[in-house]
């Protein structure tokens, strides 16, 4: 039993440093259009840049009065017991739907890796990974 419950702290360990270039706070795209050097601080202590075209496309992608209700990056939250991904948000969701010219209207959606790369190649800095385990 002990060597189980060292097991699990040791793969919590390693997913904790897989997500260290997560953001301490992410910021809100109605902040990151106002700055000079759109970014966020990472909890490494990295600083984590933003494309200005991806800032300019995802604000005409949703209507400026949820510019600061929508914070980025973007999760695309990785589990342990899927092969795909879990996007939640009503806004993320939205844009997520748009890129991939799928239909749902959920605050939850699944996407499977092929998915996963479209919308990485589409918002590279404007979205980020993050591995959970459960």
């Amino acid at each position: 039993m002990k060597d189980i419950d060292r097991a699990d702290r040791l793969i919590k360990k390693q997913i904790m440093s897989l997500n260290r270039h997560l953001p301490k706070s992410r910021k809100k795209l109605s902040e990151l259009l106002k700055e000079e050097k759109p970014h966020v601080t990472g909890t490494d202590g990295t600083r984590h840049r933003f494309k200005w075209e991806e800032l300019e496309r995802l604000s005409k992608m949703i209507p400026e009065s949820d510019h600061s209700r929508l914070k980025l990056p973007i999760y695309i939250e990785i589990g342990s017991d899927k092969s795909g991904a879990r996007i939640s948000g009503k806004l993320e969701c939205e844009i997520v739907t748009k890129i991939l010219d799928i239909q749902s209207e959920k605050n939850e959606i699944f996407i499977y890796r092929p998915d996963i790369k479209i919308v990485r190649m589409e918002l590279p800095t404007t979205t980020q990974y993050i591995f959970l385990v459960r």
